[in-house]
């Protein structure tokens, strides 16, 4: 495990923000699975209760990474063919892009969304792809969506802040650095707390906690947390994750530390091109694609 999270900080790092609470329509999910026979229909009303959750829901199981032959149309069908435990994954994945964005359309938090979609996505087909365990796979989408939520709560008190992470990329400092200077915070703390309190396991918390830290990552006693690190830097290195958010091509991070990452999931560089041709069959974009 990499070093626990230092918890007297964490009051330091929060003052100011707030960090979002499950929603109800969560916790209700919660109590159906949590019952002995979790029904699939009640599960369903409650998600049809918002239209942006379910068409959401929809847009997401209707996608190629599943590769259904005919469109799933409800979603109660799509419930039944995700399972109870997938669907509440899902659904606080897009709760989560629905609360954190709420009443905010500005250009820096649709692409802050579209990215972490971008990255869910091929982190999950990438770990499906290396015959990951269901269950890895589905963090994988999570640990996508989840690991710069942090960055909307810092966005939502300041306008300036894409102005100012590029400043400060482009002159070499870390994206920790950067916002400790400016924010006394920095979005990797708040994203474990978002984590954390949306029910996201340990290991990704911790993940999320650390994902600008990848000495400290690869380390880890653990080796399900180096494999979910890995494979979320390989999913933002070829998201291009830094020139869709802040319109930069440095990355130092992988340039720095690539060849141990990719050793962790036993690929080797060569194999990067293979890969995102995989990925354009799926229809997904990669930094290959220019």
């Amino acid at each position: 495990m990499a070093h626990a999270i230092d918890m007297s900080a964490i009051e330091q790092a929060l003052n100011g923000f707030t960090i979002p609470p499950q929603p109800e329509i969560l916790q209700h999910i919660q109590q159906q699975l949590d019952a002995p026979e979790p029904n699939i229909k009640r599960i369903a009303a409650l998600i049809n209760l918002d239209i942006g959750i379910a068409g959401f829901t929809l847009k997401v199981v209707n996608s190629s990474f599943f590769g259904l032959r005919q469109k799933i149309t409800s979603v109660e069908h799509a419930c039944k063919f995700l399972g109870v435990s997938r669907v509440l994954k899902l659904v606080r994945s897009v709760l989560l892009r629905f609360t954190l964005a709420e009443g905010r359309d500005d250009r820096f938090s649709l692409k802050l969304w579209s990215s972490a979609l971008q990255t869910a996505n091929i982190a999950m087909t990438l770990a499906k792809h290396f015959n990951f365990a269901q269950d890895i796979q589905d963090d994988c989408y999570s640990l996508g969506l989840f690991h710069n939520a942090g960055i909307a709560l810092i966005h939502q008190q300041t306008s300036q802040y894409e102005q100012i992470m590029q400043r400060g990329l482009l002159a070499q400092q870390g994206y920790s650095e950067i916002e400790e200077q400016h924010f006394h915070t920095c979005h990797e703390v708040l994203g474990f707390l978002i984590a954390e309190s949306w029910g996201l396991t340990p290991q990704l918390c911790n993940v999320i906690a650390y994902h600008h830290s990848p000495a400290l990552m690869l380390e880890s006693d653990s080796e399900l947390e180096k494999q979910l690190f890995a494979l979320l830097k390989l999913a933002e290195h070829f998201s291009g994750e830094s020139r869709q958010l802040f319109d930069i091509n440095l990355d130092p991070e992988w340039e720095q530390f690539k060849s141990p990452m990719l050793e962790v999931l036993e690929i080797e560089l060569l194999q990067l091109p293979e890969l995102a041709e995989l990925l354009h069959r799926q229809h997904i974009s990669t930094v290959y694609s220019v």
